[in-house]
């Protein structure tokens, strides 16, 4: 069946995408969960099949509909999603309300996230350094040394590592500029060891140097992509025996869980993350508070029966 074209769709594609440079996955995930709730305005001829004369009832009725067939992580995740399109289209005129903004969803229920600890990060380190001893393996070593140091060093998303340019890296201080969800704009730093990495591969082993070049390079001269991070990631997971199921968003949650563990100031935290909400970052607090009960309840002579 052929989609009937939306002009105000396509418009709010293009803000998110251009103007907010949202990512191509967050940009693909707006536009098929909008796509969806047109679909189903069509199909069952609620509000005539008008988005912009829904109302908080046929709101209710998509989101029942949706809770029956789908996780509640991926209810709110496509509810977010209508509801920024909905406050695009009250902005340009187009709708008077957004019908969703009154309706209650599932409560989510917060699992905390998962991490690697700080005695198993020694050996993931060193892995790329391990392999191979000829030019062409010590390139590859080097670059996915770097690109491991800089996740777990920084606490980087994958998509932050590999748009990073040189003209973000500032050596003098080993930190990075990050330009990160919502195009806001923050200050990683980095480390000695990632320090120590990154100028070993801008001085013998990069063909990319210039201030426009992307840092993270492949043979082909291409920059580095999301897909190709995770697949070096889980060869050194095998490599290191450390869980498969360690991705590079779980060496973000490792950096900030290490950095509680070790008394960082919860603000600074949140400013390295780029958290735009101070009670997102709050969870890391938790893993905090795990960690002092297991090692009372291994060290208190009180702790067990």
């Amino acid at each position: 069946m052929e989609k009937t074209p939306t002009p105000e769709l396509d418009a709010f594609i293009f803000r998110i995408e251009r103007q907010r440079r949202y990512s191509p996955y967050t940009v693909r995930n707006y536009r098929k969960a909008v796509e969806e709730w047109l679909a189903w305005l069509g199909r069952t001829g609620y509000a005539g099949g008008d988005f912009s004369k829904a109302d908080k009832r046929v709101a209710r009725a998509y989101v029942a509909e949706l809770g029956s067939r789908c996780e509640h992580s991926t209810l709110h995740n496509k509810i977010s999603a209508v509801r920024s399109f909905y406050k695009f289209l009250v902005q340009t005129g187009d709708a008077e309300a957004d019908p969703f903004s009154l309706v209650r969803l599932p409560k989510l229920k917060r699992e905390l996230p998962v991490f690697l600890g700080e005695s198993s990060m020694p050996a993931l380190l060193s892995a790329p350094k391990n392999a191979g001893s000829e030019r062409a393996d010590k390139t590859d070593s080097v670059r996915e040394s770097l690109c491991i140091e800089l996740l777990y060093g920084a606490g980087l998303r994958v998509s932050e590592l590999c748009k990073m340019k040189w003209r973000d890296v500032d050596f003098s201080t080993n930190t990075a500029r990050v330009l990160g969800k919502g195009s806001k704009l923050r200050l990683c730093p980095f480390g000695e060891k990632a320090g120590e990495v990154l100028r070993l591969w801008r001085g013998e082993f990069s063909a990319a140097t210039s201030p426009d070049d992307f840092v993270i390079t492949l043979k082909s001269g291409k920059p580095a992509y999301p897909r190709y991070v995770q697949r070096m990631l889980k060869k050194y997971l095998a490599m290191s025996g450390l869980p498969s199921d360690i991705t590079p968003h779980k060496l973000r949650h490792s950096f900030a869980t290490h950095l509680v563990n070790n008394g960082i100031d919860l603000r600074s935290l949140q400013e390295m993350l780029g958290h735009a909400s101070l009670s997102t970052t709050q969870i890391y607090t938790h893993l905090g508070t795990k960690k002092l009960v297991e090692e009372h309840r291994a060290s208190h002579p009180r702790a067990k029966l």
